[in-house]
């Protein structure tokens, strides 16, 4: 539970929203990479990091540029579901034009 002057406890794994930066995944993280080092995972991972690369530089070069990239956004973008929804209107405006045409012939007769 967090506490700061002035402000009610709150217990962060009931509120989403954490303001700037995620502290419950920044904890967790820091967390874990002080285990990972506390038992002596790192010189033998740096060893194999290093044959791999000797064994295979272009994969290595592939994967050293997929991590630059970062993470694939999960979330579609405004203007991309933008031009999803014109395509779509696009694909079926004929059809709606002869509904239309269709049902303004019924009522007229």
């Amino acid at each position: 539970m967090l506490v700061y002057a002035g402000m009610k406890p709150q217990d962060e794994s009931k509120d989403p929203n954490q303001g700037e930066g995620d502290r419950i995944s920044a904890r967790r993280y820091n967390e874990d990479a002080s285990g990972f080092v506390a038992e002596g995972k790192v010189e033998p991972a740096a060893r194999e990091a290093a044959r791999f690369v000797e064994a295979e530089p272009e994969e290595a070069k592939a994967a050293e540029q997929r991590a630059k990239r970062g993470p694939h956004a999960s979330k579609v973008s405004v203007d991309e579901l933008v031009a999803r929804g014109r395509t779509v209107i696009d694909r079926v405006r004929s059809i709606v034009e002869r509904v239309v045409e269709r049902v303004k012939a019924r009522l007229s007769r």
